[in-house]
């Protein structure tokens, strides 16, 4: 029996918008910083004996001053457990598309407290650099803080994570009219009053009026304004996802998780548009820190059911998709993803009736002619040989 869909045709709906760097370093910061200077002490020596040629007394390279950030985090105002990992990034430049990778890690002690040292030995400016701060808990959201060290040697970062509240519909088997904004409404304002305003403008292009081209453009302007601008990428991504423009769309959604560590739509973004490309391994490790962030994802776990039964992943893949249906009983694309499970385990009469409930679900979706006549030739394999009675 033939699988309904290809690997792109498996996506129901599209994305509505619901951190670590793939480089993410668990180091000990301490050790490394001193076998860094070590190195680099010894580097310095030989130079300065090469340039003096003889000289007596050389004046000693003054060392660069500490650096360090401190810091607390709490979940709900409380003080987080110990043991929560804190993120170290050299602050996002945007004139550099490969920066906003993780640079340190370190966790909360009992009291939630944590501290980043040696930071001079970071980047290529002795720690004089502006540093991006994160943490992220499951059912929290994330938070990120900037802490400008250009002038300073020492700064604080407090993070204060609070609750999700429950996940509601993230995806439905019909696009609404006017699809909703607020999933998509920033979290925060700009700083910009003309990245806010660009943002507005691209909302009402993007959502009322269906010209996810025209918004494209204004969107571009908006975090070109405030490269800092998370809400900016992703609705960018979105748009792109819209258009089709894969590769697109998964550089606004990394562009996303650089600037919001913490924002678990961002990697969703990121598994989806490289689901489309294809690339389903790094589809299913983006998807996976989608879910880390935030478990209760009925798209993020259908994403990553599709990543991994294009893999060939089907036992994998089952739990997924079945958690995709808990978390929204509307959402049709899964039952088709559970047929295909069940034929490929030679269940006919789950698969059919995977294949009945997407129907019932979305009777004018798009996979539907291709449902119907995988049920039709179901049933008719299934009916008694009229020529052995």
């Amino acid at each position: 029996m033939t699988k309904i869909g290809n690997d792109r045709n498996l996506r129901e709906a599209r994305f509505r918008g619901q951190q670590r760097s793939s480089s993410s370093i668990s180091m000990n910061l301490p050790k490394l910083m001193t076998l860094k200077i070590s190195a680099v002490g010894g580097l310095i020596a030989v130079c300065l004996i090469s340039a003096i040629a003889g000289a007596q007394n050389p004046a000693p390279t003054p060392a660069p001053a500490e650096r360090q950030i401190t810091g607390t985090v709490k979940l709900a105002g409380q003080p987080a457990p110990k043991g929560l990992k804190v993120s170290l990034q050299i602050a996002f430049n945007p004139d550099d598309k490969g920066s906003g990778q993780e640079a340190a890690r370190t966790e909360t002690d009992a009291t939630g407290k944590f501290i980043f040292t040696h930071l001079e030995l970071l980047g290529d400016h002795q720690g004089k650099e502006a540093f991006a701060v994160s943490a992220v808990y499951p059912s929290y959201n994330g938070d990120v803080k900037v802490v400008d060290l250009t002038a300073e040697t020492s700064g604080n970062a407090d993070l204060m994570l609070q609750r999700l509240a429950p996940e509601r519909n993230p995806v439905t088997s019909h696009a609404p009219a006017v699809p909703a904004i607020t999933p998509l409404s920033p979290t925060r304002p700009s700083k910009s009053p003309q990245a806010q305003e660009a943002m507005q403008q691209a909302q009402e292009l993007l959502f009322r009026k269906n010209d996810a081209k025209g918004s494209v453009d204004l969107l571009k302007k908006a975090v070109k304004l405030d490269p800092w601008y998370g809400p900016g990428y992703l609705l960018l991504g979105l748009a792109q996802m819209q258009l089709g423009n894969w590769s697109d769309a998964q550089w606004a959604f990394e562009e996303t998780t650089k600037v919001e560590p913490g924002n678990a739509r961002g990697y969703l973004g990121v598994g989806s548009a490289l689901n489309e490309q294809g690339n389903y391994a790094a589809a299913e490790k983006a998807l996976q820190q989608s879910l880390e962030i935030r478990e209760a994802s009925a798209e993020s776990h259908y994403e990553l059911a599709r990543s991994l039964a294009a893999m060939g992943k089907w036992e994998a893949a089952a739990p997924h998709a079945r958690r995709s249906i808990e978390l929204n009983p509307d959402y049709a694309g899964p039952h088709v993803l559970m047929g295909n499970i069940a034929l490929q385990a030679g269940d006919a009469h789950t698969a059919l009736d995977e294949f009945r409930a997407y129907l019932k679900l979305a009777p004018q979706g798009s996979l539907a002619p291709q449902v119907k006549g995988t049920i039709e030739e179901l049933e008719k394999a299934m009916q008694p040989d009229q020529s052995e009675q």
